[in-house]
């Protein structure tokens, strides 16, 4: 038996690109190059496979989790800087909309050196760097170590108050205790083509309202598809976590179905902006201080009233109007989840050769 199994592990070991040793790290990066990419780093880690890629030829670099690009930033090359770039440019719009919560007219208005954030997810860390930058005193919550790890060797994430745990149980112990309270708070999980739903239960987000100064306000990222009953549950939950004080912006423009009449579906990434107390929604102009040189946020950083969605009646929903999502029902969306995910990693697909995906 030993020996019909030794061709097999030999082959593991020696030629098997997942396997996680040295030649085999070698032999991957051999495979994908002649797609262009090199891979940086990788490990299993306690939210799935965790990875870093580089485009040698586009000149970006991503973090990966299981089928899911985590973020990513162009990279500053002499080139780009000869055309007046002066910072590495975020792939994804959505995580510097995000910061739009500096932006939102509260009375009266947050200094940054007074303010006070709470960053749920970290991603690869674009927005609590932004943060940092402005000189916001920054919390930030991540689950999983090797994240938190990556964003700090490979997307410059600086030293900051950083906590490796779980969100749950350490917001909700944190809404009992009301030792601190935060201006500031950005709210954005999503990873392997689903979205906790843990992390968007009434409860939850009952608790993270808790956290928010009376003055706060928070920015949530939520990618769903618009047709479906979880998408509009979660939008129905937040809203009325929120008392109905928020409003929805797209990521970008709605898609062009003119050519698809029978397609209803519409993946796309929601920001969802909310007060703590009554008000509107607005938000200031912002100043060339607020875009930190970087020419993407100077272009996304403020949401744009023609992107911006309504909230789901009862007739879109496909759930009761009011209806909210509650801890321990989590499970009950498990089916719905798997479509979403699998709608994403179809997406996915396209974003970078099939091969590359198949072998990092």
């Amino acid at each position: 038996m030993f020996s019909l199994a030794l061709p097999a592990a030999l082959y593991g070991l020696l030629a098997n690109p997942h396997y996680d040793g040295g030649r085999n790290f070698d032999l991957l990066n051999t495979e994908i190059a002649a797609f262009n990419w090199t891979l940086l780093d990788r490990a299993w880690s306690n939210t799935g496979y965790v990875s870093v890629l580089e485009s040698t030829d586009l000149n970006y670099r991503v973090m990966r989790c299981d089928h899911s690009l985590l973020g990513g930033e162009w990279l500053l090359t002499p080139e780009r800087r000869a055309n007046g770039w002066m910072v590495n440019e975020p792939i994804y719009s959505v995580f510097e909309m995000l910061e739009a919560v500096r932006l939102m007219e509260v009375d009266p208005p947050i200094r940054d050196s007074d303010a006070q954030a709470l960053v749920v997810g970290l991603g690869i860390g674009t927005a609590p760097r932004s943060l940092m930058a402005h000189g916001i005193n920054t919390t930030t919550l991540e689950l999983d170590p090797k994240v938190f790890e990556y964003a700090t060797k490979y997307f410059a994430l600086p030293p900051g108050h950083n906590v490796i745990t779980d969100a749950v149980s350490w917001v909700s112990q944190a809404s009992k205790e009301e030792s601190q309270k935060y201006d500031y708070i950005l709210h954005d999980v999503f990873t392997g083509g689903v979205e906790p739903l843990s992390l968007f239960t009434n409860s939850f987000l009952s608790d993270l309202r808790n956290l928010l100064t009376p003055n706060g306000v928070i920015g949530l990222n939520y990618a769903g598809d618009l047709s479906t009953p979880l998408t509009n549950l979660v939008l129905n939950t937040i809203h009325g976590a929120f008392d109905g004080q928020c409003k929805i912006f797209r990521d970008a423009p709605p898609k062009d179905t003119s050519n698809d009449a029978e397609s209803k579906e519409d993946f796309l990434n929601m920001l969802i902006f909310c007060r703590n107390t009554p008000g509107s929604i607005t938000f200031r102009q912002p100043t060339s201080k607020d875009f930190l040189g970087s020419k993407s946020r100077a272009h996304y950083l403020l949401p744009r009233s023609e992107w911006e969605i309504g909230f789901p009646t009862s007739e879109d929903a496909g759930v009761p109007a009011g209806q909210v999502l509650q801890a321990g029902d989590e499970r009950k969306w498990k089916k719905e989840q798997e479509e979403s995910a699998i709608r994403h990693w179809n997406i996915m697909r396209t974003v970078l050769p099939a091969k590359v995906w198949e072998m990092w």
